[in-house]
């Protein structure tokens, strides 16, 4: 038996350790100070632009620049809760055995030797005496529970004890908070969403990976619009969001920077827009032959040349292209030659930049809108977060605010022979000692006046 008792109890030691308590919330300080100067969810292609090689070489092995999904930051959090539970119930049979003992008898050298007690001496009978401690208080304190009657009479009142239990709603919270953050990590995502007006997608880049994740509903934009201070910087912008569930409309509503919308747990965010070319007409001239042809091309979708087996395709577009207006990347395709393409200037047709593949291109009219760039996050651990976080604040405002009150009473009569009562007094508390000694003060001198003292 204590073969298979050590080993526990040296684990049970070491987890309900406070040292290793201390150790991990250094560690996590430490790891959140990390965090906050160092920024968050960035590519490592996008780190290793910033930091020497040393330096990137920490950040990628440690995973520091997604700290709070690393391993070993987890790895913490989860020996923080389990020193949390270890700790909870290494403490919590003693705290209730506290709570639950049964007084059996007091003795007047035991309450004397309480640092708060007050003796009285009364010519009031051990029945009166009584009467008036248990009217009194119970009134004034807590009601009074009888362990001896007369001829010797003991009681004892206490309120507060539940405070005893305040830490463990503490432990409970902070498990709590982690439970939610782990649920979050491993179900819930956070990505990214570009949608031009007019469209639907149920496509979201996922943040930290090139993973894309589908969504069981469709994302529509139906209209987006900006509004501009005098600065030229933008004062407001919004979508006006559908969400598409099987082809049908299950919800309709603008999404404000801050006024996100939701969705079977799944929030967007209005993060960013930007410019995007729904339809260019172009003029095509064959620099060889002379022919002149015109083409209509919705943005990103090929079409061919009239007249020719070459296809052109328009692949990017800019608003602002060197300070030169808005701009769109377009590509020739010839059989049998390798793909060709140039920036051609809109607002400048006839630039003479404006070729691509043998072909002077010129535009004829230009038909753009924006695209709302939205941020989605789905976090099903949030609500696990939230109650954890109000538990703990209850808990630590009870802990400090409240505590476990006890009096102790013993009436006997006189070992004199002067027929007099003899009334003693003792009481102590968890914490607060110096409140609860005015209280006890207080107490003990309006009592003396209940009891008549001599």
């Amino acid at each position: 038996m204590k073969d298979k008792a050590g080993p526990w109890a040296s684990v049970n030691a070491a987890f309900s350790s406070i040292k290793l308590t201390l150790f991990i919330f250094f560690f996590l300080a430490l790891a959140s100070i990390i965090g906050t100067l160092l920024p968050q969810g960035l590519a490592l292609e996008e780190m290793r632009k910033h930091f020497s090689p040393g330096v990137f070489w920490w950040i990628e092995t440690l995973s520091l620049h997604d700290l709070y999904h690393a391993a070993w930051f987890q790895f913490l959090l989860l020996v923080l809760a389990l020193n949390l539970v270890v700790c909870s119930l290494d403490r919590f049979p003693r705290t209730m055995k506290l709570l639950s003992h049964r007084e059996e008898g007091l003795s007047a050298d035991k309450l004397t030797k309480f640092t708060h007690h007050r003796a009285y001496a009364t010519s009031l009978s051990m029945e009166e005496v009584v009467s008036r401690l248990d009217e009194f208080i119970s009134a004034q304190f807590a009601k009074l529970q009888p362990l001896e009657s007369p001829p010797k009479f003991s009681a004892i009142a206490e309120k507060g004890g539940w405070s005893r239990l305040m830490v463990y709603v503490v432990h409970l919270s902070v498990l709590l908070i982690l439970a939610g953050a782990l649920i979050g990590s491993l179900y819930g995502f956070r990505g990214f969403m570009q949608i031009a007006e007019g469209q639907a997608s149920n496509e979201v880049q996922l943040a930290q990976s090139r993973r894309v994740l589908v969504l069981p509903f469709e994302v529509r934009c139906d209209n987006f619009e900006v509004s501009f201070y005098d600065t030229g910087m933008p004062r407001e912008f919004r979508s006006d969001l559908s969400i598409l569930k099987e082809g049908l409309e299950a919800l309709r509503q603008p999404v404000y920077v801050n006024d996100p919308l939701t969705y079977e747990g799944v929030t967007f965010y209005q993060a960013t827009y930007g410019g995007v070319l729904k339809e260019i007409e172009l003029e095509l001239t064959d620099k060889e032959s002379g022919r002149i042809q015109r083409i209509t091309l919705p943005f990103r979708e090929t079409s061919t040349i009239p007249g020719t087996e070459d296809r052109i395709q328009v692949v990017e577009y800019q608003k602002e292209f060197s300070n030169f207006g808005p701009a769109a990347g377009i590509v020739v395709l010839k059989k049998g030659q390798e793909p060709t393409g140039s920036w051609i200037l809109i607002d400048r047709p006839d630039f003479h930049g404006n070729r691509i593949g043998g072909y002077q291109v010129k535009v004829l009219k230009a038909e753009s809108g924006y695209y709302t760039g939205l941020q989605v996050k789905r976090d099903p651990g949030v609500w696990v977060v939230y109650i954890g976080f109000v538990a703990l604040l209850v808990g630590i405002g009870l802990c400090f605010y409240t505590s476990h009150r006890k009096l102790w009473v013993l009436a006997e009569p006189d070992s004199g022979g002067h027929g007099e009562t003899r009334v003693i007094v003792a009481g102590r508390t968890s914490k607060n000692g110096v409140a609860f000694e005015r209280e006890f003060q207080d107490l003990c001198d309006r009592l003396g006046g209940v009891l008549i003292v001599k």
